[in-house]
């Protein structure tokens, strides 16, 4: 049991109090080593140390997944422990708050910054699932929120690890964010935090849950029964695409809700595309793209957000001239639609459409080059510029098999170009 006048947990110095949940207190800290600050849970425990066995159960869940997952919008787990005087788990701080302090502010966000949270979620939650693990507590608090709706999603102590070596927690989940199926004791797969996630979309977007009653009774029988008002009724700007996509995800029967965290995240993708030239390409549509891009297949989900991160995105009108031929430059290009066309010295040489890239000489020779044909736009596009210094700034595995691709893309096109050339000489 910790004194109230805590200063040091372990290896780590304490700065202050973050806050408490159901299975302990949250620590704000410093890691002396790294110089870094970290969230530090100290689980519950009796005056004797002993923790009560759900709390037990959760902490050794949590425990067990420090280093096992690496994704962007998943707060790391980056160390466990436990002792005759205080357990604790140990995970990467983010400063900005939940999603629940978000929503007690009574501010609703713009309707695409709530898409976008609930594309980065199910990513995420489906990156969990891949790795044969269910959340199982989804909910406003388990989500923390750093900048503009970059998002780390918290608390696996209740989560469902297949193959663990150890009971599960079987009474899990908060009554207002439970699914139908958690509500009847059912057995729970990812289709449950499907229904949840819903539940935390549909509050994002509404500023009002689908679910209330006086009563845990009442709130269950609303779960159970009840089909929800369609969010656009409570806000008039939220478009019906949207609707239908919140709506499918809260189906009271699992199998009628999507097949898939891809399919419920692509979904969200498409709703959120923006079209005007003036507009920003959002983060779930800048995932979509590269990840759709079959040249970039060997690369995983978190290669993907470091890759779309670096670029730099724009939507730009037919007739705009993208290189220039003789000019220097280091940025490697994917034309994301639309259409471009190549020329030399006045000649066409190629007509590039959507998904090629271009441009990667630089990167491959490493260093500014002068560019050898001039690229202008022939239709509206949209265009994804990677410098080569920001390209370079990725991760070893993640340069590795890009800079793979890039050279079987150059090898491709080089022998299109040679065949193009030979037949406009003769």
């Amino acid at each position: 049991m910790l004194s109230t006048g805590i200063t040091r947990i372990g290896k780590y110095l304490v700065k202050s109090r973050l806050g408490e949940g159901t299975s302990g207190v949250v620590y704000l800290a410093l890691d002396e080593f790294l110089k870094v600050e970290v969230a530090i849970k100290v689980y519950e425990s009796d005056l004797l140390g002993q923790m009560p066995s759900h709390v037990r159960l959760q902490f050794l869940t949590e425990a067990s997944l420090a280093g096992r997952l690496e994704h962007p919008h998943i707060a790391r787990i980056l160390d466990a422990s436990t002792g005759d005087d205080v357990s604790y788990v140990v995970t990467e701080y983010v400063p900005g708050g939940s999603l629940a302090d978000l929503m007690e502010k009574d501010e609703l966000l713009p309707v695409d910054d709530a898409i976008e949270i609930g594309f980065k979620c199910c990513g995420a939650l489906d990156y969990a699932f891949r790795n044969d693990i269910i959340h199982r507590d989804i909910k406003p608090a388990n989500i923390l929120l750093s900048v503009g709706t970059e998002v780390k999603i918290i608390d696996f102590g209740a989560a469902w690890i297949q193959n663990a070596n150890r009971q599960q927690l079987l009474d899990v989940g908060s009554p207002a964010y439970l699914s139908p199926e958690q509500a009847q004791g059912k057995e729970l797969t990812y289709k449950s935090d499907m229904f949840t996630m819903a539940i935390v979309l549909y509050e994002l977007c509404t500023g009002r849950r689908p679910f209330t009653g006086k009563s845990v009774t009442e709130l269950v029988a609303q779960i159970t029964e009840k089909q929800p008002a369609t969010p656009s009724s409570l806000r008039p700007e939220i478009p019906a695409q949207l609707d239908k996509i919140i709506l499918r995800a809260l189906e009271k029967e699992p199998a009628q809700r999507f097949d898939s965290w891809a399919d419920f995240a692509l979904a969200l993708a498409d709703v959120g595309r923006l079209s005007a030239f003036e507009q920003s390409i959002p983060d779930s549509e800048k995932f979509s793209v590269l990840k759709e891009r079959p040249l970039l297949a060997s690369l995983g989900d978190a290669d993907i957000w470091e890759l779309a991160r670096v670029g730099r995105w724009s939507r730009v009108p037919s007739r705009t001239q993208v290189v220039s031929e003789g000019a220097a430059g280091d940025s490697l290009f994917l034309l994301v639609d639309g259409e471009a066309k190549v020329t030399i010295k006045g000649r066409l040489l190629n007509v590039l459409g959507s998904g090629e890239w271009f441009g990667e000489i630089p990167y491959i020779i490493g260093k500014a080059g002068e560019r050898g044909a001039t690229i202008e736009t022939s239709a509206d596009s949209t265009l994804v510029e990677f410098p080569r210094i920001a390209v370079e700034t990725l991760g070893d595995h993640c340069q590795l098999q890009f800079a793979k691709a890039l050279m079987q893309n150059l090898s491709d096109r080089l022998a299109f170009s040679n065949v193009r050339v030979l037949a406009n000489g003769r």
